[in-house]
């Protein structure tokens, strides 16, 4: 019984963890193809929760009745419903947090973590939802985007646990578990040293909003011309975030490299490892089609994705070799 219920847990989780991505990839269409303000209004759009199809479908005085400090709104159909979409991906998302956290509370007693952890999704995600208010009614400001951005790496962080978390308990209570089979455990240092690439990774991911930020500001002064000469006119900001790419590029394949000289002793952190490092190649791909190939609004959604799933694979490798306990093959 209580095994089944941790397996169905454990499904629960995986479908939250990916409606999360989902809402990465869907805020990060928004972003990339300038529709943040598609719907100047919040939580309706336009005032209306199925949003018009038309401009003769608003007042005729729109512009000003919507206006954000003072900034007229404007009507464009395909960026007024890929916002919206993104609210709908948003809310639904937040449905499915609720019912994770509803279905946690019979392991209160049992696994207490599980439903406290499932509760703070449910506390994060409203503080999403209001945070996503505050970006529209501040017309953008890049410093809530970027916390945004920040509350989203929480929660995927506190996913990523609990899917090695309920895994591990699933396979500890399995009556198939060989209990005389020995556990992989890695030093201490490996799993400090994946801490720090998690740090700069973080990092690298608000260097890149960052990045994002300047684009939209100098795209929008060139009325969304030249686009090819947008990366050398941004200047600073994306030579660092392209140095740093580099260094942690090299610090990562540095890392891969030791886990591969124990791969015999250590072969799920090999796997990690070459999962990380594959994911690492495509987002270092991703980054060279935006950079010489003027920004194909398609490739960013991917970019940031890419980043995402590094950052989660990283996650799940420390909370795997957790403080060298013995745990089991997840």
């Amino acid at each position: 019984m209580y095994l089944n219920q941790l397996k169905r847990f454990y499904k629960i989780v995986l479908v939250t963890i990916v409606t999360i991505y989902i809402v990465i990839i869907a805020g990060s269409i928004v972003r990339s193809t300038g529709s943040g303000m598609g719907c100047p209004d919040w939580p309706k759009c336009f005032d209306t929760y199925i949003p018009p199809t038309h401009e003769s479908q608003l007042p005729a005085n729109y512009k000003v009745r919507y206006s954000v400090k003072g900034h007229p709104a404007e009507f464009n159909v395909y960026k007024t419903w890929t916002e919206y979409g993104n609210r709908l991906i948003g809310a639904i998302s937040g449905l499915v947090v609720i019912f994770q956290c509803i279905y946690a509370i019979r392991f209160f007693k049992s696994k207490s973590k599980f439903f406290w952890y499932s509760f703070l999704l449910v506390i994060l995600m409203g503080l999403q939802e209001v945070l996503g208010a505050k970006v529209v009614y501040s017309l953008l400001a890049p410093l809530l985007i970027t916390l945004h951005m920040f509350f989203a790496l929480v929660i995927l962080g506190i996913l990523v646990w609990l899917v090695v978390a309920v895994k591990i308990e699933i396979n500890t209570q399995s009556i198939n578990l060989d209990l005389n089979k020995s556990s992989e455990t890695l030093p201490k240092i490996y799993s400090r040293i994946m801490w720090v690439f998690i740090v700069l990774t973080a990092i690298q991911i608000f260097l890149g909003t960052e990045v994002r930020s300047e684009i939209d500001v100098l795209s929008f002064a060139l009325d969304y011309q030249e686009k090819e000469t947008w990366i050398d006119r941004i200047g600073i900001a994306f030579i660092i975030h392209r140095s740093y790419s580099i260094v942690l590029t090299l610090a990562t394949a540095l890392f891969a490299y030791k886990i591969y000289q124990t791969r015999q002793l250590n072969p799920i952190a090999f796997n990690y490892a070459k999962a990380i490092c594959i994911v690492m190649f495509f987002e270092i791909l991703a980054g060279i089609i935006l950079s010489y190939c003027a920004l194909p609004a398609w490739v960013q959604p991917i970019h940031l994705l890419l980043a995402t799933i590094l950052l989660g694979l990283q996650m799940a490798f420390v909370f795997r070799f957790m403080v060298g306990q013995n745990i089991r093959s997840v």
